[in-house]
């Protein structure tokens, strides 16, 4: 859909992919100062929030480059939440998809990208595939899918944010885009850049670490797609 595509939430359901955005930036007492926007708009694009915060934890360092942050080994896939998404219970396939999208991303932060009407990025960082990220974006994905869904709120009313407390990581930044409908992770991510607000996401310098979640399921889009970003406390 087009950066100007009407920002009614109807959206006919035998368009795929199906591209909702929700974008939040939400700017707390710890960057007091900052502009504080909240904003729920439907463009047609892939869905995307983004947020800041200030909670307490640990999570793995993502300055070192030889942590991947993400291995089959990483007691944050024993936690009651991740363990139904633990790699030994994922298919290879979508394990696969999920790191194609991670390179996707890093060519995108490496080289920079004009994310339209959020402005032309400068190239950033790569960010690493993190575990606890990882399990809430397969989480969600899958929760979409199973329970016919497309949103950023489950039915039970919890956000992403809620669903990074789950999986234990905490952070300074977190963020999270969504997407139904594309069938490979080069589609899903050319989608997302193609949005102004999900683009925006994925080339944040502030971001230090990623997580995605691909299902494939009976849900309405049958292809179902998270990125989770975030900077650890």
């Amino acid at each position: 859909m087009p950066d100007n595509a009407s920002p009614s939430r109807a959206i006919s359901s035998s368009a795929l992919p199906r591209l909702l955005v929700l974008h939040l930036a939400l700017a707390l007492a710890a960057c007091a100062g900052d502009d504080v926007a909240d904003t729920d708009t439907d463009t047609g694009g892939p869905d995307a929030t983004s947020a800041t915060s200030a909670t307490s934890g640990e999570t793995d360092d993502p300055t070192d480059p030889t942590d991947t942050g993400d291995t089959a080994a990483d007691p944050a896939w024993s936690a009651p939440y991740c363990a139904p998404v633990a790699p030994a219970k994922w298919l290879t396939p979508w394990a696969d998809f999920e790191e194609q999208v991670v390179e996707y991303v890093n060519q995108a932060r490496k080289a920079g990208y004009d994310c339209g009407s959020t402005g032309v990025k400068p190239p950033a960082p790569p960010l690493v595939h993190e575990s606890r990220l990882r399990c809430a974006a397969r989480a969600h994905s899958a929760d979409m899918s199973e329970r016919a869904y497309f949103d950023h709120t489950n039915p039970d009313g919890e956000d992403p944010f809620d669903r990074l407390a789950k999986a234990g990581y905490a952070f300074l930044q977190a963020g999270e885009n969504i997407a139904g409908g594309p069938n490979t992770a080069q589609g899903a991510v050319e989608g997302w850049l193609a949005s102004p607000g999900h683009c925006a996401n994925m080339l944040d310098p502030g971001y230090t670490q990623i997580g995605v979640g691909f299902y494939e399921g009976a849900g309405p889009y049958t292809f179902y797609w998270t990125q989770t970003f975030g900077k650890p406390k």
